[in-house]
């Protein structure tokens, strides 16, 4: 490894002077996204590479998806099967349990899309002669810089996404004149035609992704110029001196400028979760026109200006102190001391408050458009069908991103974005819980979702139950409305959210059946972990998992908390009242562990990734070591049983797991844990890390 650890003293030096302790730096341009610094404004985002000689500038608009409103029911008869199931599952049949299952998932998920790379070639810069490069992300200001010297002339590149502005501000200066080519490329069906000083770019994303078939897969899409959400991405240079020349190829060419700016914003005719984005869409080449115009009329220093107090208000709430790191240390790029954390096992309480500031920083980057959360991957894709399509995987993933919110002082990014999708899932998901549940109150919400609110079980009969017809993410997700009341106190959001809370509890009352004379689910399934029956057989589905009962217990107790303080409701407080009393208990196994499953079965991974049965320890709040010390220890023991290696996401939300504990001594040593270094991706060296925890670029 000794070309990663190795650092030369000019850069350390050029480190020293020129980054604080809240900023990610390195002494090198990143080959890989996971090494790339991100920057956004909540809807738009980009993904900068800091490349001397030719820069691609990763695009993305958090409205971009394939797909369409919910207009139909793909198994509109689904309903009916779960008598069948049921049945099945009373004779202890799970073989033929899963196999009816299936039969109840609906369609697919729609897919996040790029929107599109921005290209920079300059024709002065040698990469042969390039001395004193430095890359870096400050959090105190959310401005990504690239700074290197080119036979002996300086170059300086500030990037940074403006919410007040709506636009992406590159400025690019230095001693070195600006001669480049800039074009704007998609990977999207797309457009360029360059006027003036000016580039614009339109295009449209997939209507229709049939499966998720792997990274780039295209025949898992499919485009039609009268279908899907349309975008219109325009860049405008200017430049101080120096002339800019628009090609009919689309391109800019900039020639002897001595510094220029460059304004790039994006609008989609996406209009809402209900609404076709071509028939009924925002008249998005108008809506980015007007944008572009309107920053045009500022300066540089302006938009900065602008930029800076709107990201400082929210960013400046929190700041932490966990000690000092020593200055030969902390000089080192951010790469590096990830490295040495993980392979020195050194003490860096710097780099240890630079993560949990950078969380902060992404929430703020990521989560500011109306009713559209963060998804799987924030806002930062670069693939046609990414990774479980970035979409927003509900037994986990999207509410784990809005776990830092409220206690970091960012509700309001929860309230807009997330609390606002959840009303749109609570219209789409009482049709899915009548067709699918057979349940005619309230609503639900399976395994995946996307823009457009989708809340079927998903997978057309051929996917696994295990985690396609997990059907709690109603359950779950409300449980962030009451959350956000008791941060904010606001009754007001909670007389405006409470309908959709309410509905989440309504359902968990019309799906609980009576057994062995308590209240559980039927069907059931426990994310993503398979059961081995007593004759051997792994199964998947199952009576009255774990995780759903807890998910239904704090979901209805928020409820009634919620219907109390607004004053409503008294015969609904009371159904929840004796619903709690009649829920099925928790039970603890022979191995003193907090049971996953209903019965006393085995884990097919006793080290898996999931840890949903312990939801009422952590993000739940009804068990605790204060009021339930049996069961906290037994989910303690849960804890150990699983071990410390697992996924990056899973690793997180056992640190909170073991806080709840009250196990400071856990709760760190799986927080160093989560700062293990993992290689990028598409990394091949003969040092390649793999397995769950945090990439060069603190992503994870």
């Amino acid at each position: 490894m000794k070309h990663i650890l190795t650092v030369s003293l000019a850069t350390l030096a050029a480190f020293i002077t020129s980054a604080g302790n809240l900023t990610l730096r390195y002494d090198r341009p990143a080959r890989f996204f996971e090494e790339a610094l991100v920057i956004g404004n909540g809807t738009l985002g980009a993904t900068v590479y800091g490349e001397p000689h030719t820069e691609h500038i990763s695009l993305n608009d958090i409205t971009l998806w394939s797909g369409e409103p919910e207009t139909s029911v793909t198994t509109p008869d689904a309903w009916k099967v779960i008598p069948q199931i049921r049945e099945a599952l009373d004779s202890n049949d799970f073989r033929l349990a899963h196999k009816l299952n299936k039969q109840i998932q609906g369609h697919n998920s729609a897919a996040y899309m790029p929107l599109g790379t921005l290209n920079i070639t300059f024709h002065n810069v040698d990469t042969a002669k390039v001395a004193g490069y430095t890359r870096t992300l400050s959090l105190d200001n959310a401005v990504a810089t690239t700074q290197f010297s080119c036979d002996g002339r300086s170059r300086t590149t500030s990037a940074f996404f403006s919410a007040p502005d709506s636009v992406m501000v590159l400025h690019i200066g230095g001693s070195l004149p600006v001669c480049a080519t800039i074009s704007l490329t998609s990977r999207l069906p797309f457009t360029a035609q360059a006027s003036g000083s000016t580039i614009t770019s339109t295009g449209y994303a997939a209507y229709k992704t049939i499966t998720n078939k792997g990274k780039d897969r295209t025949e898992s899409l499919e485009f039609d110029p009268e279908r899907g959400t349309r975008f219109c991405t325009i860049l405008k240079a200017i430049p101080r001196r120096g002339s800019v020349t628009s090609n009919a190829d689309g391109s800019l060419t900039l020639t002897d400028c001595s510094d220029v700016t460059l304004l790039l914003t994006n609008a989609t005719s996406f209009n809402g979760f209900d609404r076709n984005p071509v028939t009924d869409g925002r008249d998005y080449q108008k809506l980015a026109a007007d944008r572009i115009a309107r920053a045009s009329e500022k300066s540089y220093k302006t938009l900065l200006k602008n930029h800076m107090a709107d990201y400082s208000q929210l960013f400046n709430r929190v700041s932490i102190d966990l000690g000092s790191t020593p200055d030969s240390i902390s000089a080192l790029p951010t790469d590096i001391q990830l490295l040495r954390y993980t392979d020195l096992k050194e003490k860096n309480p710097d780099l240890e408050e630079l993560y949990f500031q950078y969380g902060r920083y992404l929430l703020i980057s990521c989560s500011r458009t109306p009713a559209v959360p963060a998804n799987l991957q924030g806002l930062w894709n670069e693939h046609l069908t990414p990774p479980w399509n970035s979409n927003y995987t509900a037994n986990i993933n999207v509410e784990e991103n809005y776990w830092p919110a409220e206690v970091t002082a960012l509700g309001e990014l929860q309230d807009i974005a997330l609390v606002g999708w959840i009303r749109n899932l609570a219209e789409t998901g009482a049709t899915s819980a009548r067709n699918y549940y057979g349940v005619e109150r309230g609503w639900s919400m399976g395994h995946n979702s996307d823009i457009w609110a989708t809340t079927n079980p998903i997978g057309f009969r051929a996917n696994n139950p295990k985690w396609a017809n997990w059907n709690m993410g109603g359950a779950w997700l409300s449980t962030h409305i009451w959350e956000h009341y008791l941060f904010s106190r606001d009754t007001e959001f909670l007389r405006r959210n409470y309908p959709a809370l309410k509905g989440a509890a309504e359902f968990c009352l019309g799906w609980l059946i009576e057994k062995d004379g308590v209240l559980l689910t039927s069907p059931s399934t426990s994310p993503e972990n398979e059961f081995i029956a007593p004759d051997g057989y792994h199964g998947t589905t199952l009576t009255g998992a774990t995780s759903d009962l807890a998910m239904i217990r704090q979901c209805l107790a928020d409820t009634r908390d919620a219907a109390l303080v607004l004053d409503t409701d008294p015969s609904l407080r009371q159904e929840i009242t004796t619903a709690l009393e009649r829920l099925a208990p928790y039970r603890i196994g022979h191995k003193g562990n907090l049971q996953e499953w209903y019965h006393d079965w085995e884990d097919e991974d006793p080290q898996h990734r999931h840890q949903s049965h312990l939801y009422g320890l952590y993000p739940g709040r009804h068990i605790s070591p204060e009021t339930d010390p049996q069961l906290a220890a037994a989910c303690a023991r849960a804890l150990e049983i699983k071990g410390d290696n697992t996924t990056g996401w899973s690793t997180g939300w056992r640190v909170n797991l073991f806080a709840r504990l009250l196990d400071a001594e856990n709760a760190y040593h799986m927080y160093r844990r989560l700062l293990q270094y993992v290689s990028p991706d598409n990394y091949t060296g003969p040092d390649k890390r793999t397995g769950g925890g945090t990439y060069p670029n603190l992503l994870d």
